[in-house]
């Protein structure tokens, strides 16, 4: 008769262990999708760019080069004139090959784009302490 209860509570214990485990897992991964899913405008399954996205073509490039070639502040500065220029010269043309419509879309999806970087380095910047910029509280 003890060795039945022991086996009833030793299964009871190995699902509770089983349980709180699952749990635990599934309260990260929903704050780890929520973080991310917040950081990228709140978009369902957007967690980075897809082949051919190249709205975030300017930031991306240039914290590749800033991490990668060890940039010194001067060198960031002029490189990210370059690439600015590159990718409104890259806005221009892609506006130039689409219809009206496409265009008023386009425009739109690099407007929320924008605002989703924004909301981004001013998220980095709280968390870093750092007070966010004039007119942006």
């Amino acid at each position: 008769m003890a060795k039945t209860w022991q086996i009833i509570l030793a299964t009871v214990a190995i699902f509770a262990a089983g349980l709180v485990t699952g749990g635990a897992t599934a309260i990260g991964v929903v704050r780890w999708y929520a973080r991310h899913r917040m950081m990228h405008g709140g978009q369902p399954g957007q967690f980075g760019p897809h082949p051919g996205q190249g709205q975030q073509f300017g930031p991306q490039l240039m914290r590749t080069f800033a991490y990668k070639l060890d940039l010194t502040p001067d060198q960031r500065k002029k490189i990210g004139a370059i690439v600015g220029r590159a990718s409104r010269m890259m806005h221009d043309e892609i506006g130039d090959i689409l219809t009206p419509e496409q265009k008023v879309k386009f425009d739109e999806l690099v407007s929320e784009q924008k605002a989703r970087m924004q909301r981004f380095r001013l998220m980095q910047q709280q968390q870093q302490g750092m007070p966010p910029p004039p007119g942006q509280q």
